[in-house]
């Protein structure tokens, strides 16, 4: 099944994000309620959008 953050698997800033969200998951400063995937995904999304709309 597709979604919306496909096109962010595999790149460098998934990479990036999801170790970071592993790190405070594994320090107990964050607990996942869904899941992972989703989690990276959406952050992917809104660090991308951002980045896209301050370089217009």
């Amino acid at each position: 099944m597709n979604t919306p953050y496909d096109r962010y698997k595999n790149t460098e800033l998934w990479n990036m994000v999801s170790e970071a969200i592993d790190e405070l998951v594994e320090n107990d400063d964050l607990e996942e309620r869904t899941t992972h995937d989703h989690i990276v995904g959406y952050l992917c999304q809104k660090v991308s959008s951002s980045l896209t709309e301050k370089g217009n």
